[in-house]
């Protein structure tokens, strides 16, 4: 509708803000970008989603305005006839017209007309956005919540409130968080849920102008401020299916091919960009075939097996494709001579789902596809209870053990539970279905497990499970028992790990208190609970620590924690496992912390390249490679003793 440009032009208008805000650390955005192209124009940034939420909006605005008894045709008439509305799609097409003439001359008198153009369209942008402002301040509050959260990509809120100033302003009353969004699994969902990941050429040249890029790949749950990954980006461009993109990224900007790409792109299910990808002489993994078939992209997974050798695929493949409900893609890959190869995880994986039509049509083939015990604890898993009625009314029966009640119990699936219990013979469970129940949350499954006759069984996995995640409630419901339910250390390495500081509390506020020993600090110091860590060496006497507290701050980055640890008196003990471990995990401002301190931390330089060198983090390396030869440190006795590497749950 005509009102949508009405909307997009109050965008567009704010583009003489793009530089001007500081408090997203935003970079300015000139015209002699590191790859030569002018600065995209905000009109251009946003995807198909973008506008639909424009949409919404603009259809809110329409009904208000037929209640003020203006028709939404009148309006519309009087936007067509409106000049500032006509010069600035003559202005627009101008400017696309001018980028192209400068694009092939590349002169500076182009440059400068279309610079010309630019300051033109912002200043009847910022006419328009004078004359609509006011229309759009009249959304109330939850319409613009309605708008990001149901109808905008995350990726376009970013740019928004980045580019308009206006829409900074919503973003800032309702709170809304900016940041990009390039996790695989995130943006799978919302294909699933009927998004289109349909991001632009110039969507991708605003983010590498705007933002720092950091080679490699963002690590899971990491959080950067102003910075995004360079393959995150490559692969994101293969995953919505754009060669154009993938080809700038590539070609212009000189980025590699990472040996992730091939799960992306398999999962895009284009056949041009697995085709330039093969262009480029990359070679593709079962993980592309996987990537293809559970995206259901038939035309994809037969090019992938056309090619010469064709793409490797393995029991995984069929797996997947059961666990999306891709029927016609799994009778396809069966077909083929030889066939795909699978196993019990295609059985387990449509159970999981709930996907019985894939599951019938599976165990129907001949021979029928394997199953075992694993297929019905996956069913319990998700409380598929239809799952488990055909896997069990099936001659002989689907097998099960312990495990089908022990993922019932974690889920809450009590209903499950209970039906399960009631067959003849009931389904057998242990300990690990309290344990299970407790680290849920399900205090319900808890209480009915232990009120059958005979109770269900329960050991020292109830309480640190509790413990570990927070749940206070079943902690104490379980200590209250007649015989109390038993608890160990690894229930106060559970809650320092969670960083449960009031469970921690409790427990040790007990008499006679739960007993703690090392694992409890390193456990906090791993996951950076640095308050937890405090107050568990501020007691008297202090919670016990060793070398793995330091160790296990390198090893996931806690440079705040590490530093406070080594300014402790005494200092906590660290060896060379703790460079090490710094160098495995990528840290680098914490390997040159360690090696910066007097005397520095102890290392073999040697293993930490090797370690570095082996997870992919080039920039370790080369920053070992830069330091003054020394000779490495040996691994003393203490080094290589890992007992404390893992803990029980004793």
């Amino acid at each position: 509708m005509l009102s949508v440009a009405k909307w997009l032009a109050g965008v567009s208008a704010a583009a003489c803000d793009v530089s001007q805000n500081a408090t997203l650390g935003q970079k300015k955005t000139t015209s002699s970008a590191t790859d030569g192209h002018e600065a995209s124009h905000p009109f251009l940034l946003y995807s198909c989603a973008a506008v639909s939420a424009a949409a919404l909006a603009i259809t809110v605005y329409d009904e208000m305005a037929r209640r003020a008894a203006e028709s939404s045709a009148k309006r519309a008439k009087k936007e067509k006839e409106d000049p500032l509305v006509r010069r600035r799609e003559e202005l627009i097409l101008e400017v696309a017209n001018a980028r192209v003439a400068m694009k092939a001359q590349g002169n500076k008198a182009m440059r400068e007309a279309t610079e010309s153009l630019m300051q033109a369209l912002r200043a009847v942008c910022a006419k328009l956005e004078a004359k609509n402002q006011k229309l759009f301040r009249r959304l109330p509050l939850e319409l613009w919540e309605k708008i990001v959260d149901e109808h905008l990509d995350q990726n376009d809120l970013l740019a928004l409130a980045m580019t308009c100033r206006f829409f900074r302003e919503q973003q800032e009353d309702l709170g809304w968080m900016l940041e990009t969004n390039l996790n695989l699994n995130r943006r799978l969902d919302e294909r699933k849920s009927g998004q289109k990941l349909s991001h632009s050429l110039d969507w991708f040249r605003w983010v590498c102008d705007t933002f720092e890029i950091l080679p490699g790949f963002k690590r899971p749950y990491e959080r950067v401020k102003g910075a995004v990954y360079e393959a995150d980006l490559v692969n994101y461009a293969a995953l919505q299916g754009s060669v154009e993109i993938l080809r700038w990224l590539v070609e212009e900007k000189g980025w590699e091919l990472n040996k992730k790409i091939d799960d992306w792109a398999g999962l895009g299910g284009s056949v041009e960009v697995l085709g330039f990808l093969s262009g480029k002489g990359y070679e593709f993994s079962s993980e592309t075939c996987r990537g293809a078939a559970t995206g259901g992209c038939l035309e994809a997974l037969k090019f992938l097996r056309g090619l010469d050798p064709p793409c490797p695929w393995d029991e995984r493949t069929c797996a997947w494709a059961a666990k999306e409900g891709q029927l016609e893609v799994l009778k396809w890959l069966r077909a083929q001579n030889p066939p795909c190869p699978w196993d019990d995880m295609t059985c387990a994986a449509a159970a999981r789902t709930g996907n019985l039509d894939v599951l019938k049509w599976a165990r129907d083939q001949d021979p029928p596809c394997h199953w075992d015990e694993g297929t019905c604890a996956a069913a319990a898993y998700e409380g598929r209870l239809e799952s488990l009625k055909f896997l069990r009314a099936q001659d002989p029966p689907c097998p099960w053990d312990e495990r089908t009640c022990t993922y019932a119990a974690k889920e809450g699936q009590l209903e499950v539970l209970k039906w399960l219990r009631a067959q003849n013979p009931p389904c057998p469970w242990d300990d690990m279905t309290c344990a299970a129940a407790a680290r849920g949350g399900n205090l319900d499954v808890l209480k009915w497990a232990r009120d059958q006759d005979p109770p269900c069984p329960w050991y020292g996995g109830t309480c640190t499970y509790a413990a570990k995640e927070g749940q206070l409630e079943v902690l104490k419901w379980a200590r209250s028992q007649n015989p109390p339910c038993p608890w160990s250390v690894g229930t106060c390495y559970g809650a320092a790990g969670g960083g449960h500081l009031v469970v921690l509390k409790w427990v040790r506020d007990q008499d006679p208190p739960c007993p703690w020993d090392v694992s409890t600090c390193a456990q906090a110091a791993r996951n950076g609970h640095l308050e937890v860590l405090k107050w568990a060496r501020d007691q008297d006497p202090p919670c016990p620590w060793d070398w793995r507290t330091t160790q296990f701050a390198a090893e996931n980055g806690r440079l705040d924690v590490l530093k406070w640890l080594r300014s402790q008196d005494p200092p906590c003990h660290w060896d060379s496992t703790t460079c090490a471990d710094a160098a495995r995990g990528g840290h680098l401002d914490v390997l040159k912390f360690l090696r910066s301190q007097d005397p520095p931390c102890p290392w073999s330089r040697s293993e930490c390249r090797e370690y570095a060198s082996n997870d992919g983090h080039q920039h370790v390396v080369k920053w070992i490679d830069q330091q003054e030869d020394e000779s490495d440190v040996e691994f003393s006795d203490s080094d290589s003793d890992s007992s404390y590497d893992s803990y029980s749950d004793e």
